[in-house]
């Protein structure tokens, strides 16, 4: 559940950053997507993807040195 919810903080960052107008990657995203910079568009969700996978990789190896069941 840990690796899931770090996708959804990841979504939520957009929304609060843009709300409460605070620097950021969501902030970052939102004003590359007006301004029609397709590259920093890009860039940033293939960085959001990258962090994502990261975290459920990590994630799915400790559960499975927590839990011998799982091979």
């Amino acid at each position: 559940m840990t690796g899931i919810q770090f996708g959804y903080l990841l979504g939520g960052a957009v929304i609060v950053e843009k709300i409460f107008a605070l620097p950021g990657m969501g902030r970052q995203i939102l004003d590359a997507i007006n301004k029609r910079e397709y590259a920093t568009v890009q860039s940033s969700i293939m960085v959001f993807a990258i962090l994502f996978v990261t975290i459920n990789l990590i994630t799915d190896l400790i559960y499975r040195r927590i839990d011998p069941r799982i091979k």
